[in-house]
């Protein structure tokens, strides 16, 4: 595998302007990152002639960047994909992640919402796909929380050289197994993922009992995710980007909890590591 650092690592510190997509570069490549994944909205600011500046500098770095999109809801998706092909193009990204903007939690019940979704998502990549052809892009749809592993592979038929940008443990949230997910999917994607979770119990007031519990999202290796038979799942030229997405204003910690995921990640999971 080909190890890297999503941007979404930073996002809570690049929306409060307490760092720079140049410093983002550079605390990516001093945590041990190959390349970083690069979330276009955290470059909204940057004309495309800053953004092809800021892919020279990765370059420098030692980097590669890739690109990802956003959500493909409401009725302009395909104007904004269309925007996303072009800046991707202008990184010299060979794809771009984007997902579906909807929650399978959200539309327990309806399949009718759920199948919805499903036209919206292939009309969109359909219309888009050969735009992407000729900029050298490559489609990935994110496994986003919300379709099955079946209603991925309707999509991916439905629509030409579209693949799965495929986030190992969002299967969690759409209540699937994470293995048997990534081993159906795995062939379809080039990219994707990675993140840990942990559970956290919702206690009544008096302790007796819990309400409930909570996922909670962090660096792997800091939860409880069986990571090595996904990992085994993935191809040598597979890109895995650490998506970090437990991060706040305020906590500059990203360098050390990076450097600590990405050395557990490459190891061998069989016979060179102890993971727990």
């Amino acid at each position: 595998m080909k190890l890297g650092a999503d941007t979404l690592c930073w996002h809570a510190r690049l929306e409060a302007g307490e760092l720079t997509l140049d410093d983002v570069l550079g605390e990516a490549r001093d945590a041990g990152a190959a390349f970083v994944q690069l979330n276009l909205h955290h470059a909204r600011a940057l004309g495309d002639r800053e953004l092809a500046a800021l892919a020279r500098r990765a370059e420098d770095e030692g980097l590669r960047l890739l690109a990802s999109g956003d959500f493909l809801r409401g009725a302009e998706a395909r104007d904004r994909v269309a925007r996303w092909i072009e800046r991707a193009a202008v990184v010299g990204s060979p794809l771009l992640r984007v997902a579906s903007g909807f929650y399978r939690a959200d539309l327990a019940g309806r399949p009718d919402l759920i199948a919805a979704e499903a036209d919206h998502v292939v009309a969109v990549l359909g219309a888009s796909a050969e735009a992407a052809t000729q900029a050298g892009v490559r489609l990935l749809l994110e496994n986003h929380s919300d379709f099955t592993v079946a209603e991925y592979r309707d999509i991916v038929d439905r629509i030409d050289d579209v693949g799965v940008f495929l986030d190992l443990i969002n299967p969690v949230s759409s209540l699937e197994d994470p293995r048997r997910v990534v081993e159906a999917l795995a062939q379809l994607a080039p990219a994707g993922h990675v993140k840990d979770y942990a559970l956290a119990s919702d206690f009544v007031e008096d302790g007796y009992h819990r309400r409930g519990f909570a996922v909670r999202w962090c660096y792997p290796g800091e939860g409880i995710a069986d990571l090595p038979p996904l990992l085994a799942a993935l191809d040598d030229d597979f890109m895995l980007s650490v998506e970090g997405l437990d991060n706040r204003a305020g906590v500059a910690d990203q360098v050390d909890r990076l450097r600590a995921s990405l050395r557990l990640l490459a190891q061998d999971p069989v016979n060179e590591f102890e993971w727990r």
